[in-house]
């Protein structure tokens, strides 16, 4: 377990006595946020997962930054100095967990998945009162989720607004359609500007950064078939494989030939 700078602030408990973990949104405010996380370098005597609720967040902890893409979460083991922003616009949340939960995934700070599944649990359990074994074995399965990343991966939010799902629904089954913002706002009788904030309040990513995750969660499942990296490049909307690798390892923190390679040894 990391031993904290005897500078950096040790923060109480946050899980409740005879549970197993607590959800907190960093947006919000609680009563107990004296025991929170906060924007100064500090630790907790448990362990926590950030994780975004929507698009993307970075975390500060163990020396480094870390970016943090929907669906994933970073392990910060109990002791680990770290800081987090507490801004309004913030998406990350944080679930503190027990340090006396059977096991953990990882020894040191890392990636861990969280999907979906996990987040709208997680949610259900901040929203909703039930009876406390209830609790405890929806608290069990949360923890069963928790599993270290073993693979980069997107997870595409699609959005409900019917001023803009079909536009989303369009471009996940054919993200290579190069047609602008603008020509869709036109083709969906609505304003450029209209459908711009639209997708940037449902999805948390603007238009282009959106799209952009469409065409790379495509070309994972393309170049875990085996598909070359120039077909791959063509094939969901790239002019160029350069354009393509830039966009694959900003997102994905490596290139689509060493993807491709690890996935077919």
């Amino acid at each position: 377990m990391p031993v904290p700078r005897r500078d950096v602030e040790r923060t109480a408990a946050v899980v409740p006595t005879g549970y197993l973990l607590t959800k907190r949104t960093l947006a919000l405010r609680y009563v107990d946020d004296e025991n929170g996380c906060r924007e100064e370098p500090h630790t907790h005597i448990e362990h926590a997962v950030f994780y975004p609720e929507r698009a993307t967040a970075t975390l500060v902890a163990d020396g480094r930054e870390w970016p943090l893409s929907l669906g994933q979460g970073l392990w910060v083991p109990a002791g680990t100095v770290h800081s987090a922003s507490r801004s309004l616009k913030t998406t990350l949340a944080v679930t503190f967990i027990d340090t006396g939960m059977a096991s953990a995934p990882l020894d040191e700070v890392g990636y861990v998945t969280v999907g979906s599944a996990l987040r709208e649990l997680l949610q259900h359990l901040e929203l909703t009162g039930m009876p406390r074994a209830q609790r405890l074995r929806a608290q069990t399965v949360c923890l069963d989720l928790v599993t270290r990343e073993t693979r980069p991966h997107i997870e595409l939010p699609l959005p409900r607004d019917e001023r803009i799902a079909p536009i989303a629904a369009s471009l996940a089954h054919d993200p290579a359609d190069d047609r602008s913002l603008e020509e869709w706002a036109t083709l969906t009788a609505h304003s450029s500007r209209t459908v711009a904030r639209v997708f940037k309040a449902e999805t948390g990513w603007t238009f282009t950064q959106w799209r952009t995750r469409a065409r790379l969660a495509l070309a994972i499942r393309l170049l875990e078939d085996g598909i070359p990296v120039g077909m791959v490049a063509r094939r969901v909307g790239y002019t160029s494989n350069s354009a393509f690798t830039a966009a694959f390892r900003g997102i994905l923190q490596q290139p689509p030939r060493a993807y491709r390679a690890s996935h077919h040894r």
